[in-house]
């Protein structure tokens, strides 16, 4: 059983097979899982219904998954961007969102998730520039906890 259980997940994806492949992860974790490929399917299915969890394509043809974004910020839903360009392929403006290297993987998928679960998505920064730890990153000895990154 997995802390997924139940979770409601919008997957973002618009390529198919690739869409299938993350799909079955998320089955296999047992998120519930509604896929939209393109962006305007995206955001009417934000819209309309309730999700735990988010995970955007960031690249949809000649759209940008940005607004989903912005519509499951805004309605308080974690998401995570997925991209085969890393870190490097996400606009400046959305750096704080945690962000998946494509191909799935399913361990990657689903350590990702549960931290956005555990902990939503990292809070803004504050006044100095600084962000607040999140609780995942508290082990007690200190060693670094979780990491969306693979360390290099």
């Amino acid at each position: 059983m997995s802390t997924l259980d139940g979770c409601r997940v919008l997957l973002v994806e618009d390529e198919s097979l690739v869409a299938m492949l993350a799909e079955d992860m998320l089955l296999d974790l047992g998120c519930e899982v509604t896929v939209t490929m393109r962006l305007d399917q995206a955001l009417a299915r934000a819209q309309e219904q309730a999700f735990d969890l988010a995970v955007l394509d960031v690249n949809l043809g000649d759209a940008r998954s940005y607004p989903v974004a912005d519509l499951l910020r805004a309605r308080g839903v974690p998401f995570l961007f997925a991209t085969g360009y890393g870190r490097q392929g996400v606009d400046p403006a959305y750096q704080a969102a945690p962000v998946m290297q494509k191909p799935y993987q399913a361990s990657q998928l689903e350590r990702l998730l549960t931290h956005l679960l555990d902990c939503g998505e990292p809070a803004p920064e504050d006044a100095a520039g600084a962000r607040p730890p999140c609780r995942c990153l508290e082990r007690g000895d200190g060693l670094p906890g979780f990491r969306a990154d693979p360390l290099p």
